[in-house]
C-alpha cells in the first residue's frame, strides 16, 4: 500500500500520540478517529463463511461508530469541565 509523509505541529502529534492504541497502526488510528473505514483485513472473508464474515464486519463498523461517538462525549466532557474551572478563560 502507498504511503506518504505529513508534517504536523507538536500538539497535534502529542494529541494523536495520546490516543492511539497499542495494537493499532498510526494509519488504522488515523481511520478509527476520523470515522472513515479503514483496510480491510487480509484474507477475513476468505476464513469464515460470507454470511459470518458479513456479520462480523457489521460488528466492526457498530463498534468503530460506538468507539467515535464515546471519544466524542468524552472530549465534550473534558472541555466543559475546563471551561467550567475557577481562574480559566474559555
Amino acid at each position: 500500500m502507498p504511503t506518504a509523509t505529513i508534517r504536523l505541529e507538536r500538539s497535534a502529534q502529542d494529541l494523536l500520540r495520546s490516543r492511539k492504541r497499542d495494537d493499532e497502526s498510526v494509519s488504522e488510528e488515523s481511520h478509527r478517529l476520523l470515522g472513515e473505514p479503514g483496510p480491510k483485513p487480509k484474507g477475513f472473508l476468505e476464513i469464515l463463511s460470507p454470511s459470518d464474515g458479513l456479520a462480523v464486519a457489521d460488528a466492526v463498523d457498530a463498534t468503530r461508530t460506538e468507539d467515535l461517538r464515546t471519544e466524542r462525549e468524552t472530549e465534550r466532557e473534558r472541555l466543559g469541565r475546563s471551561r467550567s474551572r475557577p481562574g480559566r478563560r474559555a
